[in-house]
């Protein structure tokens, strides 16, 4: 009964902190929408801003693993290791799609818990996408393309859908959470590795100027 409780907590507080941001929602509020005593939210996770942080913290413990885990799969292809990446990073965020839009969120923010989660799950992230950008490179003898900016350009891919949902849908009518719109994208995705990781970068420039 307890899990089942936390579980409840944790997605009505997804909810109205998406919906009304943190300060907009009150314990109260998460309680109503739970449908549980409000004393319960201090006696599982200590109060409103330690359930805030244990939601973000639980999004990019999850997210960052699921990125460890694409990477330890039995492939020596970097290219394929990457694809599988990108796709399981997709499904994760989507199958928590109300938690990564409030998570995304929070980090264009400055606060403490956001330069925690920077020195911790993201830095870990940057240093994993590095080395198998850098891998695939190698493999591929791709040469002149700077590390850096094609792990911002992957990262930016990935997370997209879910930092801007309301961009996607008001001017592109996508929904990230829709399960064929993250088919499309997983293709596009596939095609943007071939492009960009597997061509010498002049063959890339005369594709795009054609």
């Amino acid at each position: 009964m307890s899990e089942h409780t936390k579980a409840s907590i944790k997605e009505a507080a997804t909810t109205l902190f998406y919906a009304n941001s943190y300060h907009g929602t009150s314990v109260r509020d998460i309680a109503k929408e739970a449908d549980v005593n409000p004393a319960l939210i201090s006696y599982y996770f200590g109060g409103k801003q330690a359930l805030f942080e244990t939601l973000v913290t639980d999004f990019f413990e999850g997210y960052v693993d699921t990125i460890e885990q694409a990477l330890k799969q039995k492939q020596t292809e970097a290219t394929v290791v990457l694809s599988t990446m990108i796709k399981r990073v997709l499904h994760y965020q989507q199958s928590c799609h109300w938690l990564a839009r409030m998570a995304h969120r929070e980090m264009t923010l400055d606060s403490t818990l956001v330069r925690e989660v920077m020195s911790t799950y993201l830095r870990k992230e940057q240093y994993l996408l590095e080395q198998l950008v850098s891998r695939c490179m190698e493999q591929n003898k791709v040469k002149g393309i700077p590390v850096d900016l094609v792990v911002l350009q992957l990262r930016n891919m990935m997370t997209l859908p879910f930092s801007s949902p309301q961009y996607l849908r008001e001017l592109f009518m996508l929904t990230p959470a829709d399960k064929q719109f993250i088919e499309r994208y997983v293709r596009h995705a596939n095609s943007w590795i071939a492009q960009v990781l597997q061509m010498p970068e002049r063959r890339v420039v005369m594709r795009v100027l054609s």
